[in-house]
C-alpha cells in the first residue's frame, strides 16, 4: 500500500525558511490529491519538458518532509509542475486573483523565492537520534 506522507510537525522542522519552503510546496501536493511518490517520479520521468533529468522518489519524499532543499531548481520545477498539472493550475499564472494584495507574483515565482530563501538559509538542526544503532529516525521512514 503506498504511503501517504503528512506536513512535519514543527517540532520536526522547526519554523523559518526551509518550513515556508516545504508549507508552500505541501500545499501544492494537497491540492494535487496526496499522489504517490511513483506517481509524481514517473509523471516528471514521462514529461518530454524533463527529459534531461528524473527526481527520485526518495528525493522527492526528502523536499515534501523537509528533509532537504535540492541545489538544482529544475528539480524543484518539476516536481512543481507535476503537482500543478495534477491539481489543475497553471503555475504560470498569478497566485492571488483579486482580494486585498496587488502581487503579481505566480506560483511558480513564489516557489522560487521561497527555495532560494531556503538555500541561503542554514540547515535546520538535526532531527534527534533514535532507533537502531543511532541512526536518525524519521515517522515516515520504513525500518531496515
Amino acid at each position: 500500500m503506498a504511503q501517504v506522507l503528512r506536513m512535519p510537525t514543527e517540532a520536526e522542522l522547526p519554523d523559518g525558511p526551509r518550513r515556508q519552503f516545504v508549507e508552500a510546496l505541501f500545499s501544492y501536493y494537497r491540492d494535487a490529491g496526496r499522489p504517490t511518490l511513483r506517481a509524481i517520479a514517473d509523471d516528471i520521468a514521462e514529461n518530454s519538458e524533463f527529459d534531461a533529468f528524473t527526481a527520485s522518489r526518495e528525493t522527492i519524499r526528502k523536499m515534501l518532509r523537509g528533509m532537504t532543499v535540492p541545489l538544482s531548481w529544475a528539480v524543484v520545477d518539476a516536481v512543481l509542475t507535476v503537482l500543478c498539472e495534477r491539481a489543475s493550475i497553471d503555475p504560470d499564472m498569478q497566485r492571488w486573483s483579486g482580494g486585498f494584495t496587488d502581487d503579481p507574483t505566480t506560483h511558480r515565482q513564489a516557489l522560487r523565492n521561497l527555495w532560494n530563501e531556503a538555500l541561503d538559509a542554514p540547515p535546520p538542526s538535526p532531527a534527534p537520534l533514535s532507533g537502531w544503532g543511532g541512526r536518525a529516525s524519521y515517522p515516515d521512514e520504513p525500518p531496515f
